[in-house]
């Protein structure tokens, strides 16, 4: 267990390309931090700095207030799970966990239990007499799992392990991943490109973009207050749908006005948007708080162009002008394409952004 404090940490790789520009973190003990972002963002460079794997352009990293930057990496105290996997084929399942516990000289009986109980806890136990190549795809995962936790780091680092599973088997070795660290109480750093992978595990989630922190926050932080429409967009599936709305201030009355609809707004209670009087700004309305209404009160009126259906629910698409705009319909709705059907918004959960800086408006209730 330990705390973690990355300070203006950067990686070049050449004059025109940066790894990562600038990070500025702090991880504290016990946690379970995921890093999240699109391909090249930065997240793989960020933990193999931390790891020692790769060199430091500049900043300073810091392991329980040591600043470990340029110490070798056997010497951090930090495990490492890699993508893939990086067991050696030659060795059995035991020799594999106990490999870096020899290194460290531990008495053979004290080893043998240290590789029993990880591989226990991993699910693993009764296969410690097998080779790698006599695994499946999940099982050879486990054992790096329980080849980085044997030697009990200080911090626990997790490159994309899943990535490699089926669909189902990532299902659940998410559920297994996170009850491991709340047995282990191992501070962590997990780097995905799943957001449902983040959502589900994370304590906090680090998204970055262009090799900078976009937003740190919980999952319900960068869900329900994303701080940018890149955030927005990233986050949620089907992600966030954008309308480009005039705002116009009437009295006690904000009208957000768009070629296929009208919202009307108590200014009391969304005050920030009287700066946008006269003015375009973006709503952005996630699909679950897109509602079909069959009355004559439905904010606007539109026909279906697919209907996705996904088992507990339907993902239900239009065109609004030139935009697609999906919403989360229940199953058991009969929905069809070419229906005209009626639809509102929850106007307690709707997003606002500045138009030029894409950047979140916060509104009264969230101040």
């Amino acid at each position: 267990m330990a705390t973690l404090e990355l300070v203006d940490l950067a990686k070049r790789f050449s004059k025109k390309v940066w790894g990562v520009r600038k990070m500025d973190l702090d991880v504290n003990e016990k946690e379970f931090i995921v890093l999240l972002g699109p391909s090249g963002c930065g997240k793989t460079t960020t933990m193999r700095m931390v790891a020692g794997l790769e060199e430091v352009t500049r900043g300073t990293i810091h392991l329980d207030g040591k600043d470990i930057t340029d110490i070798p990496p056997r010497d951090r105290g930090i495990s490492m799970v890699f993508q893939n996997y990086a067991i050696w084929p030659h060795m059995t399942v035991f020799d594999n966990i106990a490999f870096s516990l020899k290194l460290k000289k531990m008495p053979k009986a004290e080893i043998r239990q240290r590789v029993q109980e990880t591989a226990d806890m991993v699910k693993i136990g009764e296969l410690l007499k097998r080779l790698p190549g006599q695994l499946s795809g999940g099982q050879q995962q486990r054992v790096a799992l329980a080849r980085a936790l044997a030697v009990k780091p200080k911090l626990f680092l997790m490159d994309e392990p899943l990535s490699n599973l089926d669909a189902k088997l990532r299902v659940v070795m998410r559920t297994e991943l996170k009850a491991i660290h709340q047995q282990t109480e191992a501070t962590s750093i997990f780097v995905t490109h799943d957001q449902s992978e983040a959502m589900s595990m994370a304590d906090r989630i680090v998204i970055m973009k262009d090799g900078e922190i976009i937003q740190i926050g919980t999952p319900d932080d960068v869900y329900f207050r994303s701080a940018n429409m890149f955030v927005a967009g990233f986050i949620g599936t089907p992600p966030t749908n954008f309308f480009n709305i005039r705002c116009s201030v009437d009295g006690e009355e904000i009208s957000l006005k768009h070629s296929n609809f009208k919202l009307v707004l108590p200014l009391k209670d969304f005050s920030e948007l009287d700066a946008y009087n006269g003015k375009e700004l973006v709503v952005g309305v996630r699909p679950e708080d897109i509602a079909v209404d069959s009355s004559d009160k439905a904010l606007f009126t539109n026909k279906v162009l697919v209907v996705e259906p996904q088992g507990s629910h339907q993902v239900v698409a239009l065109k609004l002008n030139d935009a697609i705009v999906k919403t989360i319909v229940s199953a058991d709705q009969s929905v069809k394409p070419g229906d005209s059907i009626g639809f509102n918004f929850n106007l307690k959960r709707l997003h606002f952004f500045n138009m030029e800086t894409e950047n979140r408006i916060k509104t009264a209730s969230e101040i």
